[in-house]
């Protein structure tokens, strides 16, 4: 055998191993996913959006659905169907640092398009879910501390929800100041 060839070998083996070695790295989170609503989901649309840019658009098959999320990335899904309240989730994938997965995440969720209310329009002011990954389940779930409120559609759109950390104030026992104001109001009606 040749120098040549068994360089060329060598450089095929290295290239495998390195294609392999990506593979691994290159985790998905899949998600599965219904959509529900008490009519038809003629006309319901899923847009996904991956880092603020379109990533995919589905407009069959919505009733039951997978979709492969490559994680590293922070995902806006919208639910929308003709004569309902559309519905925003918004999935983080980005993991701790930390965190080395060895699979694939699988997460089942489902949403509901609920129909709009006689009195006119509504929509939700943020989106109704957050799911990121959760370190000590080392799996992704719901974020629970998010909530979005139903406002008239006309409204202006909220400032998107940030996390921030709050300070706890001091606690004040408000029964002190009362304690005292009935001391005083009880020594003026002994004078």
């Amino acid at each position: 055998m040749t120098t040549t060839a068994t360089l060329r070998q060598l450089a095929l083996a290295a290239s495998l191993c390195t294609a392999a070695a990506h593979a691994e790295e290159a985790r998905i989170l899949r998600i599965d996913g219904k959509v529900l609503s008490s009519e038809a989901l003629t006309g319901a649309t899923l847009t996904v959006l991956q880092d603020g840019a379109a990533f995919t658009r589905m407009e069959q098959g919505l009733a039951q659905f997978q979709l492969d999320l490559p994680l590293g990335h922070e995902y806006r899904l919208s639910f929308e169907r003709p004569g309902t309240i559309a519905k925003e989730l918004v999935f983080d994938t980005r993991l701790p640092g930390d965190v080395q997965p060895r699979k694939d995440f699988l997460f089942h969720f489902q949403v509901s398009l609920l129909a709009q209310p006689a009195e006119g329009p509504m929509r939700y002011d943020g989106p109704v879910g957050l799911i990121a990954f959760n370190s000590k389940e080392g799996d992704f779930g719901y974020e629970h501390l998010r909530t979005a409120r139903l406002v008239p559609a006309e409204s202006p759109a909220a400032a998107p929800v940030k996390r921030v950390r709050r300070e706890a104030a001091p606690f004040v026992d408000p029964t002190m100041e009362l304690a005292a104001w009935v001391e005083t109001q009880r020594a003026e009606a002994k004078q």
